[in-house]
């Protein structure tokens, strides 16, 4: 997956409370770990899922009208069987 924000940009602060079981396992590699970027990465993929989300949400009519065409015309290119 390729990340969609600038990871050298001026770093914010973020407050996160987490199950302390968790952090205790997490414990003995905690020098192994670089938290905060693992936390960017793993809020860039959710952000690229509920943009892509909501992408498919605001456009769900006409992606479902070109279904419909499709379905009625078939795919452009099926007369010369390279599909």
């Amino acid at each position: 997956m390729q990340t969609n924000y600038a990871a050298a940009s001026k770093k914010g602060r973020l407050s996160l409370s987490i199950n302390q079981e968790l952090l205790d396992r997490f414990e003995p590699y905690k020098k192994q770990v670089n938290f905060s970027a693992q936390a960017e990465l793993m809020l860039a993929r959710m952000l690229e899922e509920l943009e892509n989300r909501s992408w498919a949400e605001r456009n769900a009519d006409m992606l479902a009208a070109h279904g419909a065409d499709i379905a009625k015309t078939g795919l452009a290119g099926t007369e010369f069987e390279r599909i």
